[in-house]
């Protein structure tokens, strides 16, 4: 069984294994610089970046938002060595009896076969493709960085203003804490 610890500064025993696991597993323009993370760790009470743990053993990260009305699921990842022990699976299983809210995420358009199987897995999990029209953020720029699905575990009339709350809370304020910029 696992469970998710939430890590709140760099100097938590974990963390260097996380930070090179969520490098290895996300292009730069899907995550966030190292510096400007480590200070959201602390800075920023709604994120949530969590050390999966199975039985003591470190597994992998799982970093969500809780934006209120609905939670924002932004990482998933597991080390290579263990990917074939569900530990994907669990994860999204602990969110849904621990998390009691519509849960949001992005995902790749289903065009490439990488991303087909993503939804699919996804979808075996409880989600669903809700909208196919969001553009996501850059995460260090004032710009739009590219074309991405939203899944969820349930449809909202208010999904509009949730992206938007998505852009605003964990795309646009958390660029303040970039290295090199100003408050």
């Amino acid at each position: 069984m696992i469970e998710l610890r939430r890590i709140t500064n760099a100097n938590d025993s974990a963390w260097e294994r996380l930070v090179t696991l969520y490098t290895e597993s996300f292009p730069p323009e899907e995550r966030r610089d190292r510096h400007q993370l480590e200070r959201m760790l602390a800075e920023t009470p709604e994120m949530y970046f969590n050390a999966v743990e199975e039985n003591g053993e470190l597994c992998g990260l799982a970093a969500y938002w809780d934006l209120g009305a609905f939670y924002y699921m932004e990482h998933l990842a597991v080390f290579p060595e263990i990917r074939n022990r569900k530990i994907g699976q669990q994860i999204l299983a602990y969110w849904k009896t621990h998390l009691n809210k519509l849960q949001l995420l992005e995902v790749e358009p289903a065009i490439e076969e990488m991303a087909c199987r993503r939804i699919g897995f996804y979808e075996r999990n409880g989600y669903k493709v809700i909208y196919k029209d969001y553009v996501q953020p850059s995460y260090i720029k004032e710009e739009e960085a590219c074309p991405l699905w939203i899944m969820g575990t349930d449809e909202s009339p208010k999904i509009v203003s949730y992206i938007e709350k998505i852009k605003e809370t964990v795309y646009r304020q958390p660029r303040k804490l970039l290295p090199g910029t100003k408050e």
